[in-house]
């Protein structure tokens, strides 16, 4: 895996950790096929976030370079791009 698609897949699943709640991820794991949902009831919040997460981010590692941009944009997820100093001028008079 590139670390371009990485530097894209954990900000989206940093994104879907802090909006979602533990609800949301013992659904999505036992509509996977990851776990049923009684074995997700059993998990606490970590562990439920932990499975998750491994869930979310080989789904996406296995996703095409536009999936993984639709699913960004789908998701409005935002973040801040540091340019250096010799770029900076000229993204501003782009």
């Amino acid at each position: 895996m590139s670390a371009e698609k990485l530097s894209l897949i954990q900000p989206l699943i940093d994104h879907l950790l802090a909006r979602g709640d533990i609800h949301e991820w013992r659904t999505s794991l036992a509509d996977h096929g990851v776990l049923s949902l009684e074995e997700t009831m059993a998990l606490d919040e970590m562990a439920c976030r932990a499975a998750f997460k491994v869930m979310k981010t080989t789904q996406l590692m296995y996703a095409t370079t536009r999936e993984l941009l639709d699913e960004l944009e789908k998701q409005h997820v935002t973040w801040s791009v540091n340019l250096q100093d010799d770029f900076q001028q000229g993204a501003i008079c782009y």
